[in-house]
C-alpha cells in the first residue's frame, strides 16, 4: 500500500535528519520528497531502480503500482475537504535539444500530471521560469529552488510542490494570546507568543513517553497531531519511536478529553540537501557515476542533488505550509566510460608483441622512492 510506503519512508527520512540536526528545527514534506523521487524512478533501471524503490519502501510494489498509487493520491487528497486548500503540482524541465525518451515524459504526464517543458538552460530566463513555477505553486511561500546559475552539466529538473492552507476547526482568540516562556531542552527559556484555548474537547492520549493532542482543520479531514514529551523525556526519544505500527496505534488511541490547551504561534523556514540522508537510506548508487538512468536517455546520467525547501506558519486562524523538492539530473562527466587511474601500486611489463617476449618486468610500489 503506497500510503504505508510513503509514511515508512517519511519517518525514516525524518529520523536521518534528526541524527544530523538534533538541536535544530526541522520541517519536511515526505509526500513531496517521495513524489519527486518516484517520478525519477521511472527513468531508472537495474540496481539504481531497485535501490531507489527500496529506499522509498516500495519493495512490495511494481513501478506501475507505485505510479497508479500516486495518481490516486494526487487526485484524491486535494478534493477531500473543500474547507482546506491542498495543492500538489509536478513539473519536469529539461535542457533544450537533450534527447529525452518520450516514454519517460509520457508516464510522468499521465500518472503525475506533470508539466513538461524544454528550456535553454544557458539563458538566464530559464532559472526565472522554473523559480516562477515554484512560487506560483506554493502561493509565494517559497520563492525559488535554483539559486545560482544552472550548471552546464544539468540536463533535467524534476520538481514537486505541495501547498496546504487550513483554518482550525476551533480557532484561537487572538485576545487570549500572550507572551509566555518556552522551555528549551537545555533548561533555558525563550519568550514566545502563546496561543490559548479555554476548556474545549480535543482528541487526546498519553503514554509513558509523551502526551498527544489532535487539532482538526476545516471539516476534520486534516489535522495536526502534537506529540509533547513528558518530563524527563526528549523530542529525540519521541522521534525514535516514529514508525508506521506506532503511528497506527497512536492515531487510534485518541479519545475526546476536556482540556485547556496552549501552543506557540510560530513560523519556520527549512532548506536541506537530502543526498546524505538518502544515501544512508540505501540509494547512494543514484548519486554516482554508476547510476543507471537509461530510461530517461541513453547518456550517462546521475542525480546531482535532491533539494528540499519548506515553510510553515501556525497562528490563531490555522496553518499555511508549503514544500518543494527538486531532483537535479546531470550528465556524468564522461558518459559511461570507465576510468583507469593508476593511483596505487601496479605491475608493468614491457614486451615484444609478435612473439610476446617479455623484455622487462617490474612493479611500482612508491613513485617517490
Amino acid at each position: 500500500d503506497l500510503t504505508l510506503s510513503n509514511n515508512t519512508f517519511g519517518f525514516k527520512l525524518f529520523q536521518e535528519l534528526q541524527k544530523e540536526e538534533a538541536d535544530m528545527n526541522i520541517f519536511i514534506s515526505p509526500m513531496s520528497v517521495a513524489t519527486a523521487l518516484s517520478m525519477t524512478v521511472n527513468g531508472a533501471d537495474g540496481q539504481t531502480k531497485a535501490d531507489m524503490m527500496a529506499t522509498l519502501e516500495q519493495n512490495g510494489l511494481t513501478i506501475e503500482q507505485a505510479n497508479a498509487g500516486f495518481q490516486q493520491l494526487l487526485t484524491l487528497l486535494p478534493a477531500l475537504d473543500p474547507a482546506v486548500q491542498l495543492q500538489l503540482a509536478n513539473s519536469i524541465w529539461y535542457r533544450q535539444g537533450f534527447p529525452v525518451r518520450q516514454e519517460f515524459l509520457n508516464v510522468n504526464q499521465e500518472f503525475y500530471d506533470s508539466e513538461v517543458a524544454a528550456l535553454d538552460f544557458a539563458a538566464p530566463a530559464a532559472k526565472d521560469i522554473i523559480n516562477g513555477w515554484v512560487k506560483d505553486n506554493t502561493n509565494n511561500l517559497i520563492e525559488s529552488i535554483i539559486s545560482g546559475e544552472i550548471e552546464p552539466d544539468v540536463v533535467m529538473y524534476l520538481i514537486n510542490a505541495i501547498y496546504f492552507k487550513g483554518a482550525w476547526l476551533h480557532e484561537f482568540d487572538p485576545e487570549d494570546t500572550y507572551t509566555d516562556n518556552f522551555r528549551l531542552e537545555d533548561g533555558s527559556t525563550t519568550e514566545v507568543d502563546m496561543m490559548n484555548m479555554g476548556q474545549t474537547f480535543f482528541p487526546y492520549f498519553a503514554n509513558e513517553t509523551f502526551q498527544a493532542i489532535d487539532l482538526a482543520y476545516g471539516d476534520s479531514v486534516f489535522s495536526m497531531s502534537i506529540l509533547l514529551p513528558n518530563p524527563g523525556h526528549t523530542v529525540d526519544e519521541v522521534i525514535g519511536q516514529l514508525n508506521t505500527d506506532n503511528w497506527e496505534q497512536w492515531t487510534q488511541s485518541f479519545e475526546y478529553s476536556e482540556l485547556f490547551f496552549s501552543m506557540p504561534k510560530f513560523e519556520m523556514k527549512y532548506e536541506k540537501s537530502l543526498i546524505k540522508p538518502l544515501t544512508n537510506l540505501g540509494m547512494g548508487i543514484a548519486f554516482g557515476p554508476g547510476a543507471d538512468f537509461t530510461n530517461i536517455a541513453d547518456a550517462g546520467l546521475m542525480i546531482d542533488e535532491v533539494l528540499h525547501k519548506s515553510f510553515i506558519e501556525v497562528n490563531e486562524e490555522g496553518t499555511e505550509a508549503a514544500a518543494v523538492t527538486a531532483v537535479v539530473i546531470v550528465e556524468t562527466s564522461v558518459p559511461l566510460i570507465p576510468a583507469f587511474k593508476a593511483d596505487h601500486p601496479f605491475v608493468f611489463i614491457i614486451r615484444e608483441n609478435q612473439t610476446n617476449s617479455v623484455l622487462f618486468i617490474g612493479k611500482m610500489m612508491n613513485p617517490n622512492e
